[in-house]
């Protein structure tokens, strides 16, 4: 393609989406329509002028500027009084505090280059972002009734169910129509992935779903094009037991529902890219949190910060065993989550300052984390050598086991003491609520390092 054929095709995409803009306001001008629906108008047909950059272009760099003016011009849109008050209401007229229009063209660049002209690997996410999501939200706002809670409000199941179906056929159709996938597997990778991908549109903030479906979609559907229908259908089943498991402590009010379905979502990529040890640590933290402490009497639930707060060090540690395959990274790992129970219970310190000696309170927190957490998971491990260096021709490495479990409850012991010593700073009074997540995120960090230094060393 020429620099001058490359140049008008950016021009007629920019004209294309400014006359999709101004006709919107247009509309606005003369109707007394939702304002969400103009929204989802613009999100349609967006996603309609972008599914066809793999046909346009055939090289990233013009997406990539048009993407850089997109940018720009929504920024111009928020910083400019007159911007905002013209096409600004098509695009933020429903008051929510959302980056989501900076995140669409973010996604698709993004999109567009991992898909390495692979269009089913780019057209299946577009599809699911431009169609699903905005059928979702317009059939919330009409009728939804049955709602269900998250960090920034509620959705509805209607709303959702409304996603899942779209991006069903988002992912069914081209699969079945436009390649050579088998009958079975289109309608199994379809159903997984409108399945994962509503829980991540479920969990999604201030407008992040603007790259969590796309991506999510991208990612699963790589990761499922080639399984078989056996393969799948046991994906399957972990995916729906795993949210089926959370939910069923939805009526404890420990954490909102979207708060849950990360915690499904996080269970099964556990499952998904390091095995069933993997899900161990996070499981057995879950429900300790559920059945230890007493039900929480709290008007307002933990969010889903909360969980990525206590899920941040492990997240990590798990990506990195995705891309290295080292298994002792399941020691770290480990050490993460027996860090957060502990912190989850000295932060029980900041709510009932008086019940039982402090000193043994802070020793039974300390023990529960690292016997509860990190001894069976290192124990399972180590006897079935599952990490690099755990076993030998002699038999499992006793020294090395012993010495993981030592830095384990070392680790425990720091973060838990540092914290204990910060709780009166943060619980007040005065509560400094926005200190908590990130004194989780870091401690959590912080003890699996320590955890996993005769690795790291």
């Amino acid at each position: 393609m020429t620099l001058s054929a490359t140049l008008l095709a950016m021009a007629a995409l920019l004209a294309t989406l400014a006359i999709l803009l101004i006709g919107l306001k247009a509309i606005e001008n003369r109707s007394r329509l939702h304002p969400e629906l103009l929204r989802k108008g613009v999100h349609v047909g967006m996603g309609l002028v972008v599914l066809t950059l793999p046909w346009v272009f055939d090289r990233a760099w013009p997406v990539i500027v048009l993407a850089i003016l997109a940018c720009g011009t929504m920024v111009a849109t928020r910083a400019n009084r007159r911007l905002r008050s013209g096409i600004g209401t098509v695009v933020g007229g429903v008051g929510r505090d959302s980056l989501g229009e900076i995140y669409f063209p973010t996604a698709v660049t993004v999109l567009f280059l991992l898909s390495r002209g692979d269009w089913l690997l780019y057209v299946v996410p577009i599809l699911m972002l431009a169609l699903a999501d905005a059928v979702a939200a317009l059939v919330g706002v009409r009728y939804g009734l049955s709602q269900y809670r998250t960090s920034e409000g509620h959705k509805s199941l209607e709303g959702s169910l409304a996603f899942f179906m779209v991006a069903f056929f988002s992912a069914h159709l081209p699969l079945l129509l436009l390649t050579d996938t088998g009958r079975a597997e289109a309608v199994l990778i379809a159903t997984i992935l409108a399945f994962l991908v509503m829980m991540l549109e479920c969990v999604a903030w201030r407008g992040l779903d603007n790259l969590f479906i796309p991506l999510g979609a991208h990612a699963f559907l790589r990761l499922y094009l080639s399984a078989d229908t056996e393969l799948l259908l046991f994906h399957l089943l972990v995916a729906v037991l795993l949210t089926a498991f959370a939910l069923v402590w939805r009526h404890r009010r420990k954490l909102d529902d979207s708060a849950l379905f990360g915690c499904a979502l996080f269970g099964y990529t556990a499952f998904t890219l390091g095995g069933w040890l993997w899900l161990l640590g996070p499981v057995v933290f879950f429900l300790t949190v559920t059945l230890v402490w007493p039900r929480s009497t709290e008007d307002r639930p933990h969010t889903v910060y909360a969980m990525l707060a206590s899920a941040a060090a492990g997240l990590g540690w798990l990506f990195a065993y995705s891309i290295t395959g080292k298994g002792w990274l399941l020691v770290p790992f480990t050490g993460s989550f027996a860090a957060q129970l502990t912190l989850y219970g000295v932060a029980r310190f900041g709510h009932q300052p008086d019940r039982g000696p402090r000193s043994l309170r802070l020793l039974g927190d300390i023990g529960l984390g690292w016997l509860l957490i990190q001894c069976p998971t290192l124990l399972i491990a180590f006897a079935g050598g599952l990490a690099d260096g755990a076993s030998n021709a002699s038999g499992p490495d006793v020294p090395g086991l012993l010495s993981d479990l030592g830095l384990g409850l070392l680790a425990t012991s720091l973060v838990a003491i540092i914290f204990y010593l910060l709780v009166p700073r943060i619980y007040g009074p005065p509560m400094r609520e926005p200190a908590i997540n990130p004194t989780f995120a870091t401690l959590g960090t912080v003890a699996s390092v320590v955890a996993g230094l005769r690795w790291l060393i």
